[in-house]
């Protein structure tokens, strides 16, 4: 296992709040010292599409990113994807965009919108080939690639991304896209919400780093990303849990006790932490997070 050698970060997952609201946790977050702000992709629920959701605020920030946990590549044609993608980081003026990808496990929400499921080895590959079609749009006048799902014949993507390339980062937590993290991705975000047994998280991240290195990447490079609950203060932690994905659990606790955590985490090969606070608490926690952990760390 890889200590990672990326500066640690930290993230903030706002769910469940009207649009107002959002833009005022994104500025407040950006304040605070978060770099990423990010948002879910779950097209038949009651939310803001996760696309248009973060042109707004990215548009009414400065410079926090914003990504998903994770972009469902069913839900967009990849070539169409490359187009969205380039617009926005042309309009924020680069580097705000994180294009956090996943393969997509809720199959109702697909049948819902009558958009093909099928099988999660071809869910995978259509990983494989939005991430060749993503990139070769970003770096060929035109494109043509023939994959296992997706294809384009002639493709052509302009304006192009304003520093050649946007970083791509792909959900996982099984072998095969594990190891696609390793050999593919800038970065990784394990699915399944906070991974509360280290051993295991060891374990998926030493698939992604033997990915890694029998392609001659160094390990250290590629971004670690988990997802976690937060509460800093006195009171008891459990009755300050948000509602989460995956395993609840996180940076909860005192400021010393949440900066230990992290440091266990860090040495566990974890770069970044996105946080998800409370509803009812979040406006306060945010500056006292910013304040108490991040300007002690970053």
């Amino acid at each position: 296992m890889t200590r990672s050698k990326n500066r640690v970060r930290f993230g903030i997952n706002p769910r469940g709040l009207p649009y107002d609201q959002i833009i005022k946790v994104a500025k407040a977050a950006e304040a605070a010292g978060f770099a990423n702000i990010s948002f879910s992709d779950r097209p038949p629920e009651n939310n803001l599409e996760g696309w248009t959701l973060a042109t707004a605020v990215a548009v009414q920030t400065s410079k926090i990113r914003v990504t998903h946990s994770t972009l469902n590549v069913p839900f967009r044609n990849p070539a169409l994807l490359s187009k969205m993608a380039t617009g926005l980081d042309v309009i924020t003026g680069g580097d705000r965009l994180i294009l956090t990808l996943g393969a997509g496990i809720q199959e109702d929400h697909f049948v819902n919108y009558g958009i093909e499921f099928g099988s999660a080895g071809y869910r995978v590959d259509g990983v494989i080939d939005t991430i060749e079609i993503l990139r070769g749009t970003w770096q060929s006048d035109s494109f043509s690639y023939q994959g296992n799902r997706y294809s384009v014949e002639n493709a052509v993507v302009t304006p192009r991304p304003v520093n050649a390339s946007i970083p791509i980062f792909l959900g996982a937590a099984l072998p095969r896209m594990l190891r696609l993290s390793g050999e593919q991705a800038d970065g990784w975000i394990r699915n399944g919400g906070w991974p509360a047994d280290i051993d295991a998280y060891k374990a998926q991240l030493e698939i992604l780093e033997e990915s890694a290195t029998r392609v001659h990447r160094d390990p250290g490079t590629i971004h670690r990303v988990v997802n976690c609950n937060a509460y800093v203060g006195n009171d008891d932690p459990d009755s300050k849990l948000a509602p989460t994905f995956g395993n609840q659990g996180g940076l909860t606790g005192s400021p010393d006790q949440v900066l230990e955590i992290i440091e266990t985490y860090r040495e566990a090969g974890v770069d970044t932490f996105h946080v998800q606070f409370l509803n009812d608490i979040i406006d306060e926690q945010i500056p006292e997070f910013g304040e108490k952990i991040i300007a002690k760390i970053t």
